[in-house]
C-alpha cells in the first residue's frame, strides 16, 4: 500500500470562481473577462494594471474588476494567474472542492 497522494487543485479564477486545465488558460481568461479595458479593449495583466492604464490613457477612474463576484472586484489586489491570491481565499476554495 501507497502513501495517498493529496489531490492538486486545478487553477482557477479568483475574480469568478472559474476552474480551469492549466494557469495558462486561466490568465488568458483573466485579460480578456477582468483586465479588458472597456474604452479601447486593450488587455492588460492586473486589475492595478488596468487601473492605471484607464486613468493615465482614458482620463477614468475604474475601482471595481470588471466581470467579477461580490468581494472580489477589488482593483488594487495584484492577481496574476493563481499568484496573489490572498491565503485564506486558497484555504476556503479546497475546503469546498472536498
Amino acid at each position: 500500500m501507497g502513501r495517498k497522494k493529496k489531490k492538486q487543485i486545478k487553477p482557477w479564477c479568483w475574480y469568478c470562481n472559474r476552474e480551469f486545465d492549466d494557469e495558462k488558460i486561466l490568465i488568458q481568461h483573466q485579460k480578456a473577462k477582468h483586465f479588458k479595458c472597456h474604452v479601447c479593449h486593450k488587455k492588460l495583466y492586473t486589475g492595478p494594471g488596468l487601473s492605471i492604464h484607464c486613468m493615465q490613457v482614458h482620463k477614468e477612474k475604474i475601482d471595481k474588476v470588471p466581470n467579477s463576484l461580490p468581494g472580489r472586484n477589488n482593483c488594487e489586489i495584484e492577481i496574476y494567474g493563481m499568484e496573489g491570491i490572498p491565503p485564506e481565499d486558497i484555504k476556503e476554495h479546497e475546503r469546498l472542492k472536498n
